[in-house]
């Protein structure tokens, strides 16, 4: 899923396909060792317009699947040794087309894929091969639970064989939210009230000037980590978690000694006016931002980083674009254990600009970073 952020550059020194590698340590004892890493592309050019947006992991971190949407294929990167190891071609059109609007793609195991585009779902093994297709909104309009105007912002396939998943559930007029467990074996569908994603419309608003429309959104995550299923916005620390064998939620928060538990404000819900619109944008950026938390299983905690967006006062539009670019960030990490209670939080200096795809393995967090069009990464190894 491509998301709307913001970057600007680390400021570390990088070593020409090598490594980088300093220490620090913060005023509540994290201590800090970064160095950075380099892919070797072989004689391909990685997919990084999207900085890996449209991108997943194998169950075992050792492969990064990133969406190539220029040659229309995935690349195969061995995070261990870091290269390339292989480009997976597929089809848009066709009896095997995956769809020309490719949404999001995952994992089901091994041998499958799981495709979403605008206007349908399929499954598909390494070799192209379509191997079903199937349009899960439809089942839940079938029997009566979803509306015309709800459209699925994210699903995950969490059984092995592929027949049961879990979709977020958006609805930007109704400014609903709702989570929905589906069985396509039993063609079941069960949806749950998720009003902790609700608070995410509170901080979106849309432009009507007669002129142009557009609107800002907030973030909204659904992933799989640590063995858990995990909801949650930008907009709050609050998270669910799916209970995979009962189908049922659990709604959790932990009190932050750092930072506010969720953005604050009254924003119109619309406006006519250019300069109130970016303003509001300002404000809301400008506010605690909440990313997802990551596993790590060597040291068997969540990283989970929260940050506040920086501007300069008299920061200029990039040319084409409609908002000045931030100077940086206030950034915070939170520890969290397996069961998402909070061990550890302390400011993170080492980070200073809107994080973006980023993981956790071999006991560090890894922040995507290009370096000179290359697929690098910053590493974090976290200590306390």
């Amino acid at each position: 899923m491509k998301s709307s952020y913001y970057c600007l550059f680390f400021a570390f020194i990088f070593a020409c396909k090598g490594t980088n590698e300093k220490t620090d340590q913060d005023l509540l004892g994290f201590e800090i060792t970064t160095d950075t890493v380099i892919v070797d592309p072989g004689q391909e050019i990685l997919f990084l317009t999207w900085k890996l947006g449209l991108s997943t992991l194998s169950e075992d971190k050792k492969y990064l699947y990133n969406f190539n949407n220029q040659d229309f294929a995935i690349e195969q990167i061995n995070l261990n040794s870091l290269k390339l190891e292989k480009k997976y071609p597929f089809e848009k059109e066709g009896p095997n087309g995956v769809g020309e609007y490719l949404m999001d793609f995952s994992l089901i195991d091994n041998d499958q894929l799981f495709f979403r585009t605008f206007t349908g779902e399929g499954v598909f093994n390494w070799q192209g091969n379509k191997l079903e297709s199937f349009n899960l909104a439809n089942l839940g309009k079938e029997k009566g639970l979803l509306e015309e105007t709800d459209r699925a912002y994210k699903i995950l396939s969490y059984s092995p064989e592929g027949k049961k998943f879990v979709s977020l559930i958006t609805n930007y007029q109704s400014k609903t939210n709702t989570l929905a467990i589906i069985d396509r074996e039993k063609q079941t569908f069960v949806k749950h009230a998720i009003p902790a994603v609700d608070k995410a419309s509170n901080f979106e608003v849309f432009l009507n000037d007669g002129k142009s429309a557009f609107g800002l959104g907030s973030y909204r995550f659904l992933i799989n980590e640590g063995s858990n299923i995990i909801l949650g916005t930008n907009v709050s620390n609050e998270l669910y978690v799916v209970n995979q064998k009962s189908d049922s939620l659990q709604l959790l928060s932990y009190k932050s000694d750092l930072t506010p538990i969720q953005k604050t404000g009254s924003y119109p819900a619309e406006t006519s006016d250019m300069d109130e619109f970016k303003s509001y944008w300002q404000k809301i950026q400008e506010d605690i931002n909440f990313r997802e938390p990551y596993w790590d299983e060597k040291k068997q905690v969540y990283y989970r980083i929260s940050y506040h967006t920086k501007f300069d006062e008299n920061a200029k539009i990039p040319e084409g674009g409609m908002f000045p670019s931030p100077n940086g960030v206030e950034a915070y990490l939170t520890i969290l254990d397996k069961d998402l209670n909070l061990i550890k939080e302390g400011e993170f200096p080492q980070l200073n600009r809107v994080p973006e795809f980023h993981f956790a393995k071999d006991g560090k967090l890894w922040l995507f970073e290009n370096i000179e069009d290359e697929m690098g990464f910053v590493r974090f190894n976290i200590s306390w």
